[in-house]
This record gives C-alpha cells, sequence and structure tokens, in this order.
C-alpha cells in the first residue's frame, strides 16, 4: 500500500518554540526529516511511505510565517528518497490582521493549506463571525483548512463548516475519538454530521496516540476508522501519521494495511495518494 504522508510534524527547538512540548519528555527534539526517513524505513513491506507533507507545529504566532519559509525551503533542497513536497503553514485567522498574513503565505507556491489548533481554545472559538469571514477567503487563494480540535467541539465546528462553504476543510485525526475508552458517542453522530457536508474531509492520522498502549492496536482503532469510511466514503479520506506526537511510525503503518487490506487496490490507491494529491494541490 502506497502513501503520502499528509501529517508530518518536524521539530527543530533550536530554531523554533514548542511550548506544548514542554513537559513531555518524549518530545523533546530535535525530530528532523532524516529521523522521520529512518522511522519510515522500517515499516512493514505492506504499507510504504513515497512522499511526505509537513504539518505545522503550533509555534508561536510570531514564528508561523519563518517556520512556513524554513519547511519550504526544505522542499526545494530536500531530494531523494521519501522527499517533502508541501507544506501546512500555521495561521491565525481569528486576526484582523488575517488578511495580510493570507497574502504573503499564499504567494510561497510550497504552502497548500492553513491550520490553526483549535483543541487549545475555547469552545466557542469556531463560532466567532470573524474567523469564519476569514476563512471564507482561503478559495481564492487554493488553499485548504486543517480541523485539529477534540470531539466536544466538533458541534460548533459542524457550525463554523455551513458558514464557510467553499473553503476546503481536513479533520485531522478523526476528531481526535476516546479510542482507548472505546467511546463512540457521542463522536460518532457527530462525525456522521460533519461529513453530510461536501467540503470536508476526513484525516486517518494520530489515531495511535488516541488509544491504550497496553491492548492491541487495531482491535481497538477498528471501529472508529471504519464508521469514519462509512461517513465520508473512500474519496473523501486522508491518511497521516502525526510523527512525532505518535512516535510508533512502524506499527502505524502495519496496523494501516491491516485496516484497509480488505481494500480493493483502486481504493487504496485513493485512501493512499491520489485523495491526497487532489486536496492538497500536491505534484508528487
Amino acid at each position: 500500500m502506497q502513501l503520502i504522508d499528509t501529517h508530518v510534524h518536524l521539530l527543530h527547538p533550536e530554531r523554533f518554540a514548542y511550548e506544548w512540548c514542554a513537559g513531555v519528555p518524549a518530545l523533546q527534539g530535535p525530530f528532523p526529516l532524516a529521523a522521520y526517513r529512518a522511522a519510515a524505513s522500517r515499516a512493514p513491506h505492506a504499507a510504504h511511505v513515497q512522499a511526505a507533507v509537513f504539518m505545522e507545529a503550533d509555534v508561536p504566532a510570531a514564528q508561523q510565517e519563518n517556520e512556513a519559509a524554513y519547511f519550504s525551503a526544505l522542499v526545494e533542497t530536500e531530494t531523494g528518497p521519501l522527499p517533502l513536497i508541501a507544506v501546512i503553514a500555521g495561521a491565525r485567522p481569528e486576526s484582523p490582521d488575517f488578511p495580510a498574513q493570507l497574502a504573503r503565505l499564499a504567494a510561497n507556491p510550497r504552502i497548500r493549506g492553513l491550520r490553526r489548533v483549535l483543541h487549545t481554545m475555547p469552545d466557542d472559538f469556531s463560532l466567532a463571525p470573524l474567523l469564519a469571514e476569514n476563512l471564507r477567503r482561503l478559495p481564492a487563494h487554493g488553499l485548504t483548512f486543517d480541523l485539529c480540535l477534540r470531539p466536544r467541539q466538533l458541534p460548533n465546528v459542524i457550525t463554523l463548516v455551513r458558514r464557510c462553504p467553499e473553503t476546503q476543510f481536513i479533520l485531522d485525526h478523526c476528531g481526535v475519538p476516546a479510542i482507548a475508552r472505546g467511546e463512540l458517542d457521542p463522536w460518532r453522530g457527530y462525525i456522521r454530521q460533519l461529513a453530510e457536508l461536501p467540503n470536508v474531509v476526513c484525516k486517518i492520522s494520530g489515531l495511535p496516540g488516541c488509544a491504550d498502549p497496553a491492548r492491541p492496536l487495531v482491535p481497538q482503532l477498528r471501529p472508529f476508522v471504519e464508521h469514519c469510511c462509512a461517513s465520508f466514503g473512500v474519496s473523501r479520506l486522508l491518511w497521516g501519521s502525526d510523527w512525532p506526537v505518535s512516535p510508533d511510525l512502524p506499527a502505524w503503518l502495519e496496523a494501516t494495511a491491516e485496516l484497509f487490506g480488505s481494500f480493493s487496490t483502486a481504493e487504496k490507491l485513493q485512501l493512499g495518494v491520489t485523495n491526497a494529491q487532489r486536496i492538497y494541490r500536491l505534484t508528487s
């Protein structure tokens, strides 16, 4: 199964600040592209990462554009096996200054989308009129918006998506369900409602971090993954790792091969490669 990893966080603490990593020993980097490539090379033969997309790593607002520029330069210079092919940049779409920031970011051809982490914000953050107004600016620049949130925030995000019908949204990590506790509801109903909106797709990513490490992974993930597949359909699914936040990339790749083993060859290609190329406008 060939995959484009649409969710890779490369961490360089010598250059950027990662306040969310403080107190997390496993995330005391650096985590450069070389380390990611080494992890991917240990993958089982049934699943193979052929390219990666850098996902912004929630640096302070003052560092966002420098982060995007740094990793865009890596796209240009780091060729070879498992290339970095695009950047999803951090932004502050809730800000009155966002139109100017958007113009600068959109001028960079390596940036394919934007993200603003929502799960650290108040639950009503998604209902701010200015946020929706600014996100409605993205289609004119061909940019997407990744949604990173908790299940309880899904109802407000459904409202946000409805307010921006022309904007392409990507739901990261299936909405971060409580997999370790097996809590399908109310998450399951929210996912079904969100999937009814044609301008949102679902990223199957980061799920091992939601599971109980003391129990087998695939049986925990299967009901959640199957619900996302049934709700969105294979043409509206992407795949990602969330490395190094989800650190065991070989285990996630092995689980991916098992979870989607019953898919046809064409369906595997859609999920793993062509959907990412279409949604993020990737050229490789």
